[in-house]
C-alpha cells in the first residue's frame, strides 16, 4: 500500500513536470476577440495544461494555448497562439496565458486532432510575445525522465526521489491525492463555447459585453439609454458608489442624474443592481479593452446596467431600457438582415428606425431584425453561441404611441424649460417613497426635482 502511494505521487510529479515543460506562461494576460475550442470549470492550471496536451485532440481540435482564470479556477483552450483571425493577447488581471512551446516527447499530442490546428504549428514563433514577461523558472521542481522508472522500480529509490521535492510542493500533491480519493466519482466539467453557460448561484463563468457608445452624459441630439443584462454583474476592483434600500428604477434614476446618495455629482457609467437586497452600485469610468468590452461575471442574483447614448430618426424616451440576452438567438419572424455592422449599437439603431422591429439578433458584422420579442414569449429564445446576443427594442412602445398620436407636432412639443409631470411615487429610498420630475434645459441650474410623497 505504501509503495502504491509513492508510485502514484511520483506519477503526479511526472505529469506536472511534463505540463510545465510544454508551455511558456505569461502572467496577467488573456486572449481577446476569439472563440475557445473548450472551457473547463473547477480545475487547477495543471489540469488545464494536461487536458490541452492529452485530451483536447481527442475531441477533434488541436490545442495551442490556454488562458487560466486564477480567481474562478476556470480555463479556456484555444487552437491558436492568440493572433489568429483578429484575436489578440491583452493585459488582464487574475488571468495567466499559457502557450505551447513544444510538441515533442511528452509534449506530443496523444492522437492527431481530426480537425487539425487553426494555425500552422511550425510557424507559431510569433514576435508579438517579445514584450510579454517571460516564463518564470519553476525552482526545485524534480525531473523524472523515463529512465528514472525501470520496469521493476525500486521502492527505496522512488522514496529518495520524492524526498528531493520541496516540502510545499509535496504537501500540495498529497492534498490533491487525498481530495481525489475522497471523491468516489470525479469528473471534470467540460463545455464547448457553442453552448450557453449554465445558471449558477455563485459565478464561475466570466464573459464580456461590448458597448462602443459607453459614456455618462449625452449630447442634446442623443438619447440616454441603458443595456440591461440580467443574470450578470460587472466584475471589477473599482470601488462603487453604493445605495441601499432602493428599487431598480431609483438606481437607474440616480445613475442617469449622475448623483450619489447625498446628492453629490458623480459620473455614472454603469451599475450593478441586486434586487433581493435592494442594493445599487454605481461605477465611474472603467479601463476597458480595445474593443470597449466590460468584463462580466455570470451571477443570477444581479442585473448589470450599461449606459449609452444613441441618435436615431425616431423618438425614444429618455432612459429607455434595452434588455440583453447573452448567448441567445431568434430564428422566427425575420423582417430584415443588415450585414457589415461593427457593433450592436448600429444594429439596434436599424431596429429602432424600423417600425415593425421588436428585437434583434446580433453577431459580429451581422444584424438580423425580428418582428417578435422574447418579452412577449421567452420560448422564442434559442441557444446561440459565444458571440450571439439578442437585444429587445425598448423603444418600440414609444414608436407606437408616437404613430397613433393624432395631435399635431406643435401640440406635442414642450418648451425646453417646461417641467414634465410628476412621476408616480415609485422611487423608494431607505423605506421612503419619493417622486421626481425633470426638464430639458441646458441653461438652467437644475433639471430634476425630488420630493417626498
Amino acid at each position: 500500500m505504501r509503495f502504491s502511494f509513492f508510485l502514484c505521487l511520483a506519477n503526479c510529479l511526472v505529469i506536472a513536470n511534463a505540463s510545465w515543460q510544454c508551455f511558456n506562461v505569461h502572467p496577467s494576460h488573456a486572449v481577446s476577440n476569439s472563440d475557445s475550442i473548450a472551457e473547463l470549470f473547477h480545475v487547477t492550471a495543471g489540469e488545464c495544461l494536461n487536458y490541452c496536451i492529452s485530451q483536447a485532440a481527442q475531441k477533434g481540435d488541436g490545442c495551442v494555448s490556454v488562458v487560466f482564470h486564477r480567481k474562478f479556477s476556470t480555463c479556456q483552450l484555444y487552437g491558436h497562439d492568440g493572433s489568429h483571425n483578429g484575436a489578440e493577447v491583452v493585459y488582464l488581471e487574475d488571468h495567466d496565458f499559457y502557450i505551447r512551446s513544444s510538441w515533442d516527447g511528452q509534449c506530443q499530442d496523444k492522437i492527431a486532432p481530426s480537425r487539425g490546428y487553426k494555425q500552422d504549428i511550425q510557424k507559431l514563433q510569433s514576435p508579438q510575445f517579445a514584450t510579454l514577461p517571460q516564463s518564470p523558472a519553476i525552482a526545485n521542481l524534480p525531473k523524472f525522465e523515463n529512465s528514472d522508472f525501470p520496469k521493476d522500480p525500486n521502492p527505496q529509490s522512488i522514496r529518495e526521489n520524492v524526498r528531493k521535492a520541496p516540502t510545499h510542493f509535496e504537501n500540495e500533491i498529497l492534498q490533491e491525492i487525498e481530495r481525489q480519493q475522497m471523491e468516489d466519482e470525479f469528473e471534470m466539467e467540460y463545455m464547448t463555447t457553442t453552448q450557453a453557460p449554465k445558471k449558477k448561484t455563485h459565478p464561475d463563468i466570466v464573459t464580456t459585453f461590448r458597448n462602443p457608445a459607453h459614456g455618462y452624459k449625452c449630447q442634446r441630439d442623443e438619447t440616454l439609454s441603458y443595456f440591461l443584462v440580467y443574470g450578470s454583474r460587472l466584475s471589477t476592483k473599482m470601488l462603487p458608489q453604493r445605495l441601499n434600500g432602493v428599487d431598480q428604477s431609483s438606481c437607474l434614476m440616480y445613475c442617469s442624474q449622475n448623483i450619489n446618495a447625498i446628492g453629490q455629482n458623480i459620473p455614472c457609467y454603469s451599475l450593478n443592481y441586486e434586487p433581493t437586497n435592494e442594493i445599487c452600485e454605481m461605477y465611474g469610468k472603467q479601463e476597458r479593452n480595445e474593443s470597449d468590452s466590460a468584463v462580466l461575471a455570470i451571477d443570477d442574483e444581479h442585473t448589470f446596467g450599461d449606459k449609452f447614448c444613441i441618435k436615431t430618426k425616431n423618438h425614444c424616451d429618455a432612459e429607455t431600457l434595452y434588455s440583453v440576452h447573452l448567448y441567445k438567438k431568434l430564428t422566427k419572424n425575420i423582417i430584415g438582415k443588415v450585414p457589415g455592422l461593427d457593433s450592436q449599437i448600429q444594429c439596434l439603431k436599424e431596429c429602432i428606425e424600423n417600425r415593425e422591429c421588436k428585437a434583434v439578433t446580433y453577431k459580429k458584422r451581422m444584424c438580423v431584425l425580428h418582428s417578435i420579442s422574447p418579452t412577449e414569449d421567452e420560448t422564442l429564445l434559442q441557444d446561440g453561441n459565444g458571440k450571439t446576443v439578442v437585444i429587445v427594442n425598448g423603444c418600440h412602445v414609444s414608436n407606437r404611441v408616437e404613430t397613433e398620436n393624432t395631435k399635431s407636432v406643435d401640440d406635442n412639443k414642450e418648451s425646453e424649460s417646461e417641467w414634465q409631470e410628476w412621476s408616480l411615487c415609485q422611487y423608494g429610498v431607505k423605506g421612503r417613497k419619493m417622486r421626481v420630475r425633470q426638464r430639458e434645459c441646458d441653461d438652467c441650474e437644475e433639471n430634476m426635482q425630488v420630493e417626498e410623497c
